[in-house]
């Protein structure tokens, strides 16, 4: 964290949206840390990881018939756009 408590994110977060996703991303996330992002829509669970590997990772649950896969970042942005996302709260820890 930066002092004023702004998240410095993986560079690899960096490296593969623009600003303007990763901001929407992160409005929407259900969980961001450096290394991970979270978001829980109606239909799909979606985690983004760059602390395995290579390269950020983005694998989708989906609810209702149950499949997980990897997918690429085109994949991705088109899931999450088309699907609604789930009600919750938002909470800060560091208030």
């Amino acid at each position: 964290m930066t002092q004023d408590n702004k998240i410095e994110f993986h560079q690899r977060f960096l490296d593969i949206f623009t600003n303007k996703e990763l901001g929407d991303i992160i409005n929407n996330a259900t969980v961001v840390t450096k290394n991970c992002i979270v978001i829980a829509t109606e239909d799909n669970f979606f985690e983004l990881s760059a602390d395995i590997g290579d390269k950020l990772d983005i694998y989708c649950d989906n609810h209702t018939n149950k499949s997980a896969k990897q997918l690429t970042k085109d994949e991705f942005m088109l899931s999450y756009k088309n699907s609604p996302l789930m009600e919750v709260s938002h909470i800060n820890i560091n208030e």
